[in-house]
């Protein structure tokens, strides 16, 4: 798939700058957020959406360090991160060490989103995480924080008296003092890269409440949302299923009624909706192609409907139009490609 991250990050971000007064409507309209996008269940953001986004509320990163220096405890951080993505960190709180847990949360987190990466060094008696985020936020210390405390209090489960070293590569902010107290070291910043080190002893701590069956089970079930997220393909994926459920639910009268459904279910023009298609190499027209000929396929193929009916169920003007449109993306006939795979007239 391509880059992409989990609607959720957004949606808490807006949440937050709401909570503080901020316009949060003129963001949207400068990302190209629709309401759709941001509250779809399982929805994700792709990479230049993300981008946009992080540029467009960095102005506002400050007061999520005043939250953070608030004081809020580190069960606090657990809790607000599994409410998010309970399938990710339940399975990281159940694993039989702490350096399991560690690489639970690195090898699965494109859960969160694979924007930025994790590089892991073994020296010494010490285990070196680095996260690398894109170049153009490289000097932000917002998100490298966030992933680096949640690592931090995932460890100090298995292990409560754990020790850290924190390199940061932007500059201090106010704040860094709760940083410190957060982290138990004294953070550096103007670093050549964001790093956090655990040392070893600290890693290998077994957990007391470790369930092999449960564990077991979590792991087919993050295993299989991994999977299913490498293959989207960002926007195009969303509009191809919206346009699939359409079809499936006979809810639209006609062939123009598709455009419209879209525009209406996602709160963008047609337009604007080819702008971000454009930036994936489709639109809209060719994703509808795609899928009247996907759900034709599969209906010959797979059931008794008539031809006639198909053609309606698709929303064709004729049955000729139908038979022309599959003939020429398909190389035969409905009737032929049915009578080939064995099914009736």
């Amino acid at each position: 798939m391509g880059k992409s991250v989990s609607n959720i990050i957004a949606r808490s971000t807006l949440y937050l700058l709401e909570e503080s007064g901020v316009n949060t409507d003129a963001i949207k309209t400068q990302c190209q957020l629709s309401q759709y996008e941001l509250e779809r269940a399982d929805g994700r953001l792709s990479q230049k959406q993300h981008l946009r986004f992080i540029k467009a509320t960095s102005a506002y990163d400050f007061l999520w360090q005043e939250r953070l220096s608030q004081g809020h405890s580190p069960a606090s951080l657990i809790d607000d991160a599994y409410e998010m993505f309970p399938d990710l960190v339940g399975y990281c709180l159940n694993q039989p060490t702490a350096e399991e847990a560690v690489l639970g949360y690195i090898r699965n987190r494109i859960i969160i989103g694979n924007c930025d990466n994790f590089t892991l060094a073994q020296a010494d008696d010490q285990l070196a995480i680095t996260y690398v985020e894109d170049q153009e936020l490289a000097q932000r210390n917002h998100s490298a924080i966030g992933n680096f405390m949640l690592l931090k209090e995932l460890v100090r489960l298995y292990a409560p008296g754990v020790e850290t070293a924190v390199s940061l590569r932007g500059a201090a902010e106010p704040g860094s003092k709760q940083l410190d107290e957060g982290f138990g070291c004294h953070c550096q910043f103007d670093q050549a890269a964001n790093v956090i080190h655990f040392k070893s002893a600290a890693l290998t701590s077994r957990a007391e409440h470790y369930l092999p069956l449960l564990n077991r089970n979590q792991h087919q079930q993050i295993s299989r949302r991994v999977a299913a997220l490498e293959y989207e393909q960002g926007f195009s994926s969303l509009v191809m299923s919206l346009l699939e459920q359409a079809i499936e639910n006979n809810v639209l009268n006609d062939e123009a009624s598709f455009m419209e459904y879209i525009c209406g279910l996602v709160g963008m023009s047609r337009w604007t909706i080819n702008a971000r298609l454009n930036q994936e190499n489709s639109n809209l027209s060719m994703l509808l192609k795609k899928v009247r000929i996907k759900k034709a396929c599969a209906w010959l193929a797979e059931t008794d409907l008539s031809i006639q009916d198909i053609s309606e169920r698709l929303r064709f003007s004729s049955l000729s139009v139908f038979s022309r449109f599959f003939s020429t993306h398909m190389g035969s006939s409905p009737l032929h490609y049915r009578r080939r795979l064995g099914q009736g007239g």
